[in-house]
């Protein structure tokens, strides 16, 4: 019916390794590769605490020859000996553990002039550079005997990059693999069994949070009953062959939970390694317990039959009961809701007031399983559980089904990708570890009722840092990236993890380069490595057709990088995730739907504007017309990519059926199916995919899209004064321009009472992205790529009582109010529902 245009760097014909030689001297960087001339110092592994004790003063100043001796300043790193810490001399990703067995060593060093009790000062302790504090009773030129524990054990991942897996057969390509037959076969039986890494309908299952299993190849030589060794996350241990497998077989294996570091707690005069743990913040939350449950007792409305759903609210959540067996309206049943074990989790509700609000979707919590579930409000505020048999351009809605299976490699799952209705979809709502919450649902349900987005968040980052990242005493993760090879260096580092390794602490360092990572280097990463994959030249994203400052996947990603397109975004699903999960900022916005996706929020028609709105306009116009047949219309649609045009069915066979009066719902639906999903189907599952290697789905559930842009992309600090500068005034507001009362109301409202999260939300309601342009509003761009300035286009109140959006002119139509107060609230009130999916009246 239309057509839309793909445009990609074009078919290189030495890719991949040219083509990510390119991609990485775009940087420019003068840090070259490391060589025989060039070796990077080895960075400073970090050390536990070294106990130091006071030691007496000397008559002269020189050191026992019986105790090596360490340097106090400045804390350069010196070159490892053989006996210390492996030389880290090639990029990649290292696995950093401590070994508690090796001998501790003793150092004597003098403090530093001018170093006071109590003050801390650097030594340098063989290969190691350690922070020392200063005793009570000494002080500068004083001698301390120090004691540091053995070396940390650095150890390589032995494997290369984990392979995708397809798990469907005929698709495989990009990057994926086929399933191996007995990866397939442990699949079916999961699926038959009823459990396994499946998730239905959206369901995020919490495999992160179980123990890995590995795979390995049975040694040559070795028969039933016999053990051999192996080698696992620096883990080293005896398997024992099972009956009916042989030499060269491949075995799944459970290594055994590490067990928790047993380092005493030294004296208080301590060295710690310049590369040190993260420093500790004050936990507000409670430790996880068993939740507590309460009963709630209900009457059954008029009108519900058994086995019928309902809704109420119960403990400030609406909940979903099915009425049960021979039980009539009017009659009570019972029913039983986790509730928080500490009582001021128990937040009072928060409650939007709306004038009118109809026909919205609404998240609600199912009692028989305890699922979130999505469910349509009717025009009365109720829910509507009616099923439509039809589509429905004004009430249809669709959410993702992300269905997870074991793949080829234990450390890179794969799953299937679906598009089914809203009401059908469902999501767990609580996060498991070995079996048991280690989230539970009244905390989530808590953090639900949290009015506040900085409150939301605070709660989602302390939950990541306190409940599902790895203890630095367990492990943590050193990443060596050469800053000329910057996307190819971290693809491939991040791509030989498993989804432990992603919640453990990462540590980077740019080789060639001096620098100890305490946070700046790791924002450096994502900033470099998302700025890189998001640009269009590397063909893999685009900007939207009506906003240039949201990007969208490229449907054409295959022929910009035929080898490795799906990689590179399993690789940025995994580094969205992990900057999500350590609340670092990413460097592209992308458009609206797909922040839905990694939601699993309602996608409807109207999402269809903001990608392409003169498509949906055309599509929308076909609802009005009497006698469609005369369009000459059929089930395809036809795109262009490199100057070719290609034709693709929307159905089986679409091309033979024509589109009229009667099946254009089906038309409709598939438009919708196609241009949100299936289109870019494979790109998108493996970009959620990378993303639920790292955050379980439950915890995102209290979030919306918009505040979902806000976390990953940062709230913008937006300049008022330019954005006034650069705006245009038109319909009732066209002659006085700013000056305009209604205007005037409108800037004091902005500058003086929206915060920063309030204007990006206001920001994202007219424009369709938080993002600002680096020159300022003045280059803001609209549908067609021209520059749109920002637009207030005044409307009278019997048009619409609340302001409206038009996303891809960045125009706000404002009706002209008759006080500042009336306006605050319509203003607040619109920006509110924009997230909602809830018409306003």
């Amino acid at each position: 019916m239309g057509s839309s245009s793909s445009t990609s760097r074009g078919n290189d014909s030495d890719y991949p390794a040219s083509r990510r030689r390119r991609a990485d001297d775009r940087r420019g960087s003068n840090s070259a590769p490391p060589g025989p001339s060039s070796r990077p110092t080895a960075p400073r592994p970090p050390a536990s605490a070294a106990a130091s004790t006071p030691g007496r003063v000397r008559p002269t100043p020189r050191p026992n020859p019986s105790v090596p001796p360490a340097s106090a300043g400045g804390g350069g790193s010196s070159s490892p000996s053989p006996s210390g810490v492996a030389a880290l001399n090639r990029p990649g990703a290292y696995s950093i553990s401590r070994d508690g067995a090796g001998p501790t060593q003793v150092f004597r060093v003098q403090i530093p002039a001018g170093v006071v009790p109590g003050q801390e000062f650097q030594v340098v302790a063989g290969t190691r550079t350690v922070r020392v504090r200063c005793p009570a009773g000494s002080r500068g030129g004083h001698y301390l005997q120090i004691t540091v524990p053995p070396d940390p054990v650095v150890r390589a991942a032995e494997r290369g990059m984990a392979a995708l897996t397809c798990a469907v057969p005929g698709n495989e390509g990009g990057g994926a693999v086929a399933m191996s037959a007995s990866v397939v076969a442990a699949n079916e039986r999961a699926s038959r069994d009823g459990g396994g890494s499946g998730g239905q309908g959206g369901q995020q299952p919490q495999q992160q949070q179980q123990p890995q299993t590995y795979m390995v190849t049975v040694p040559a030589g070795i028969s039933p009953g016999m053990q051999f060794a192996v080698e696992v996350e620096g883990q080293r241990m005896m398997v024992t062959c099972p009956a009916s497998v042989q030499a060269g077989m491949n075995l799944r294996i459970l290594p055994p939970t590490p067990t928790q570091s047993t380092t005493p707690n030294l004296p208080s005069s301590v060295g710690t390694s310049v590369d040190r743990p993260p420093e500790e913040q004050r936990s507000t939350l409670p430790p996880a317990s068993p939740p507590m449950m309460q009963m709630f007792e209900v009457v059954v409305p008029p009108g519900v039959r058994p086995n019928q759903s309902f809704s109420l609210l119960a403990n400030g959540q609406r909940v979903l009961v099915d009425c049960p067996p021979n039980v009539r309206p009017g009659m009570k049943v019972r029913f039983q809701l986790p509730v928080p074990n500490d009582k001021k989790e128990n937040v009072p509700p928060v409650q939007l007031e709306y004038e009118s609000v109809k026909d919205g979707w609404a998240r609600t919590i199912r009692v028989t399983d305890m699922k979130f579930q999505w469910v349509r409000m009717n025009e009365d505020g109720e829910i509507d559980l009616k099923s439509v048999s039809r589509f429905d351009a004004e009430h249809s809605a669709y959410t993702r089904r992300l269905t997870f299976l074991e793949g080829n490699d234990p450390r890179m799952r794969t799953g299937t990708l679906d598009f089914g209705s809203a009401n059908e979809s469902s999501v767990d709502s609580s996060v498991k570890r070995d079996g048991r919450d280690i989230v539970g649902y009244s905390e989530i349900a808590a953090a639900h009722q949290r009015g506040s987005y900085d409150e939301k968040v605070a709660w989602f980052q302390e939950i990541c840092r306190e409940r599902l990242r790895v203890k630095w005493s367990d492990g943590h993760m050193r990443i060596l990236i050469r800053r000329r090879h910057l996307l190819h260096d971290s693809m491939e580092s991040v791509m030989s993890l498993s989804r432990t390794d992603l919640t453990k602490t990462w540590r980077f360092e740019f080789m060639g380069e001096k620098g100890v990572d305490a946070g700046g280097l790791a924002r450096e990463w994502f900033q470099l490595v998302t700025e890189e994959i998001f640009n269009p030249d590397m063909g893999l994203w685009l900007p939207s057709a009506s906003n240039q400052m949201a990007m969208r996947i490229n449907p054409a990603s295959e022929i910009s990088c035929p080898e490795d397109h799906l990689i590179y975004f399993r690789f940025l699903g995994r580094v969205m995730g992990k900057a999500l999960f350590d609340g670092q900022l990413v460097a592209g916005h992308m458009v609206r739907h797909l922040y839905k996706h990694i939601l699993g929020w309602p996608v409807m028609f109207d999402d269809l504007e903001i990608p392409d709105e003169e498509y949906y306009k055309s599509l929308k116009q076909l609802l009005d017309l009497d006698n469609i047949e005369d369009m000459c219309l059929d089930f395809t649609f036809t795109e262009s990519a490199l100057g070719e045009n290609r034709v693709v069915e929307l159905m089986e066979g679409g091309e033979s059926v024509d589109v009229t009066n009667d099946n254009l719902p089906e038309f409709m639906e598939a438009n919708l199916k196609y241009h949100m999903m299936d289109r870019v189907k494979p790109q998108l599952l493996e970009l959620l995919l990378g993303f639920f290697d790292v955050i379980p789905e439950p915890l995102l559930t209290i979030f919306d899209f918009q505040e979902l842009e806000l976390l990953m992309c940062g709230v913008p600090e937006i300049d008022i004064d330019d954005w006034m500068k650069n705006t245009l005034y038109k319909g009732e507001f066209e002659g006085s321009g700013a000056n305009a009362k209604t205007c005037r109301w409108f800037w004091e409202v902005v500058r003086y009472e929206f915060d920063q999260e309030t204007r990006a939300r206001l920001l994202q309601f007219v424009t369709g992205t938080s993002g600002v342009p680096a020159r300022g509003f003045s280059v803001l761009q609209g549908n067609d790529g021209s520059i749109k300035r920002f637009c207030i286009n005044g409307i009278r109140k019997e048009h619409s009582l609340y302001p409206r959006s038009h996303t891809c002119f960045n125009r706000l139509d404002l009706p002209v109010y008759s006080n500042k107060d009336e306006l605050r609230e319509k203003l607040k009130v619109a920006v509110a529902t924009s997230a909602t999916g809830f018409d306003i009246e």
